[in-house]
């Protein structure tokens, strides 16, 4: 099975919010994160990086000026 582990930077380090995760979909300025067991996230941000080599996904927050508009 090819599930990923969904990471998002917060003050400097990375926190794991979901694992198991067999969908990323965007949905405007977030992204719908859905596990194997269909447990869903509404996640905002921006993806920094995907590893599909340790089966990781990476957010991070919006710019600041991204955020006002």
């Amino acid at each position: 099975m090819c599930e990923a582990k969904v990471y998002v930077a917060k003050n400097g380090d990375e926190e794991r919010i979901m694992e198991d995760v067999v969908l990323v979909q965007p949905e405007g300025d977030a992204y719908l994160l859905v596990n194997l067991l269909g447990e869903q996230k509404l996640v905002k941000g921006r993806i920094a990086k995907l590893d599909f080599l340790r089966h990781t996904v990476h957010l991070e927050p919006l710019p600041e000026a991204d955020a006002a508009e």
